[in-house]
């Protein structure tokens, strides 16, 4: 059971996710341990700077705590090697799992993400943990080794040490390092075109929300417990929107015009499909179109039902937070 002198290790704390779940457990009073490639400049936290492809730092971060949550990840990035995906989000996370048993952990939750469901071509609607993996793994390197570490952990789940998954949704909040700021960088650019014809819907989740259900995921896992061995959903509040008409309050709060044209579904996924030929490394491939072109859709009945998540915080202050901060981020 969770006390309030809990030792908790943030894998990736100074991340997006990272820095909010260390925030939410600063202020329950948890001692709060942190791994991450950069610095996170909070004295209350006492910070270990490595990768988790060191194993002895991994092994020294995991040393006399109760939880670990391990947040950290190769995210898609067209620059980033293909074999970087599977050295950290496959091996880092093998890692992670050694370590854990090594120094007796007792318990892990593991962030994985919606992707893990996603095969490219069919819609989701209102999907759940009822839906299968792809039959064939993607392409995707992100979207490949988070479906093989996500089955790492959920195969380590054992009467030592206690494990369970959770799925956010299009994650957006203060320090996000891709999502947002990728969209507001090509707005920038003077490429300012919609992909699709804005009907398809998409679920995101704000930051804080995920930490969220992190802290209340960790509270209810433990050996034998129904969370145990679980992936579970998380989303925000309802109703989904289209990704770009979720994106136009933050370009017109940045002073950018929203997408003045719009390519249809099939020639944005033919020219996909030609620039993952002529352009392999390019943010533009058929996997981004069927996501932006096709509803993806997620509910968090089964986080509600397992452990009583709900967003706790509202779609006005989540994008309330996330202006202020994307204001600083992009100020001149």
């Amino acid at each position: 059971m969770a006390s309030e002198n809990e030792r908790c290790l943030i894998i990736g704390g100074a991340g997006m996710l990272g820095h909010e779940i260390v925030t939410r457990l600063l202020a329950e009073n948890k001692t709060v341990r942190v791994l991450d490639l950069e610095p996170l400049d909070d004295p209350r936290v006492e910070l270990l700077v490595g990768d988790i492809r060191d194993r002895s730092i991994v092994e020294r971060a995991c040393e006399g705590v109760d939880v670990v949550h391990h947040t950290a990840a190769a995210v898609w990035n067209p620059s980033l090697p293909g074999r970087v995906y599977d050295e950290v989000n496959v091996g880092g996370t093998q890692i992670v799992l050694d370590s854990c048993r090594r120094q007796g952990v007792p318990r892990l939750v593991f962030t994985s993400s919606m992707d893990v469901v996603v095969d490219g071509r069919k819609p989701i609607i209102d999907g759940d943990e009822t839906l299968p993996y792809p039959k064939t793994l993607p392409k995707d390197p992100y979207s490949r080794t988070k479906i093989i570490s996500e089955q790492m952990v959920l195969a380590a789940n054992g009467s030592q040490l206690a494990t369970c998954a959770l799925r956010p949704a299009g994650m957006y909040g203060p320090h996000d390092r891709y999502h947002l700021p990728n969209l507001i960088n090509v707005a920038r650019s003077g490429l300012n075109l919609r992909v699709g014809d804005g009907s398809a819907l998409f679920t995101h989740v704000y930051s804080e929300n995920v930490a969220h259900a992190h802290l209340r995921a960790a509270e209810a896992l433990h050996p034998g417990s129904p969370v145990a061995g679980q992936a579970y959903f998380i989303t925000d509040h309802k109703p989904d929107a289209n990704l770009f008409a979720f994106l136009e309050p933050f370009l017109a709060e940045l002073g950018l015009p929203p997408p003045a044209f719009s390519i249809p579904y099939r020639p944005a996924y033919l020219l996909a499909a030609l620039a993952e030929v002529v352009a392999p490394k390019s943010a533009f491939n058929r996997f981004s179109v069927v996501q932006t072109c096709v509803h993806h859709t997620f509910v968090h009945h089964k986080a509600a039902r397992d452990f009583g998540y709900a967003p706790v915080v509202s779609r006005a202050e989540a994008y309330r937070r996330t202006v202020d901060w994307l204001k600083q981020r992009f100020a001149g």
